[in-house]
């Protein structure tokens, strides 16, 4: 996918506690209109991030990213 600006964002969460953001169809998602920046990047996530954006989980529960599994 490449970015995310209207549609429901889902989070599959690491072991380190960080969520790396997908769509509802499971793609990566590369870039979000939010003003949070991407673990280890310096770049928002409005940038285009080719490998995924992962956030903190408090970003993710700041745009309201659903977690598989909960």
């Amino acid at each position: 996918m490449s970015g995310s600006s209207t549609g429901q964002l889902y989070g599959r969460m690491d072991l380190d506690g960080n969520v790396t953001l997908e769509d509802a169809n499971g793609s990566v998602v590369t870039s979000i209109d939010a003003d949070v920046c991407p673990i280890d990047s310096q770049l928002s996530a409005r940038t285009e991030h080719p490998d995924g954006i992962t956030l903190s989980r408090s970003d993710a529960a700041k745009l309201g990213v659903i977690l598989e599994g909960m």
